[in-house]
């Protein structure tokens, strides 16, 4: 299997007034190409942390995060911003959608943010959306959607750009169980019809039997 993503040595510390606290302490990780990784372990176990390093919104104090072939760290903030926006598709678990912003607006944005002509993203994202289920819901807007539905619009915004590798960070964490199920099998679709990378921060035992590897912190 080719490795996509290598960790070495990640080490995070933050000041908190006197205190220091270190959130990370020399992980070594290699992710594969077109695998379903979750990554389990308490809170406090730094998931969160780790997912900021390896998507390049946050840089370890100590060790390295390679890309396929290129240490994020070496980039430049424009490379950087360019493969925040190109290769990784981001899912939270609290959505983070644009609250003034329909479900096709929130997935074309990333999009026109790439060049993208204004009508072709807003075909795709509606490509996208009718992908997850939600064909009938382009026009609503956030409070006008289940969390569940929000999720969905979630998971088509992160795959708006193509990525080689989806970080959904506690993906079923705000969700009852019937429609985090929905979701875990939605991830595992796309992971398998387009050879996507999906790397899941979670809690939920249920991802275990989704996942083609377990990693605990």
């Amino acid at each position: 299997m080719k490795t996509i993503i290598e960790v070495r040595n990640v080490k995070k510390l933050y000041k908190l007034g006197a205190e220091e606290v270190w959130a990370l302490k020399g992980v070594d990780l290699d992710v594969y190409e077109s695998e379903f990784l979750s990554i389990m372990g308490p809170s406090g176990s730094g998931k969160s942390t780790l997912f900021n390093q390896i998507g390049a919104l946050d840089f370890p104090t100590e060790g390295h995060v390679r890309y396929r072939d290129k240490t994020i760290l070496d980039l430049s903030e424009d490379q950087q911003a360019w493969f925040r926006c190109n290769e990784i598709g981001y899912i939270f678990q609290t959505f983070n959608l644009i609250t003034v912003m329909s479900a096709l607006q929130n997935i074309a944005l990333p999009m026109i943010f790439r060049g993208m002509d204004a009508n072709e993203a807003n075909d795709r994202a509606r490509r996208l959306l009718e992908r997850v289920g939600l064909g009938g819901r382009l026009d609503h807007k956030p409070f006008e959607l289940s969390g569940g539905q929000q999720q969905r619009v979630a998971v088509a915004r992160a795959m708006a750009n193509e990525p080689s590798i989806i970080l959904a960070d506690e993906p079923t964490g705000n969700l009852d169980t019937a429609t985090g199920s929905e979701i875990i099998e939605l991830l595992k679709e796309l992971n398998k019809e387009q050879g996507v990378t999906v790397i899941c921060s979670t809690h939920d035992p249920k991802m275990l039997r989704s996942s083609d590897r377990v990693c605990w912190l």
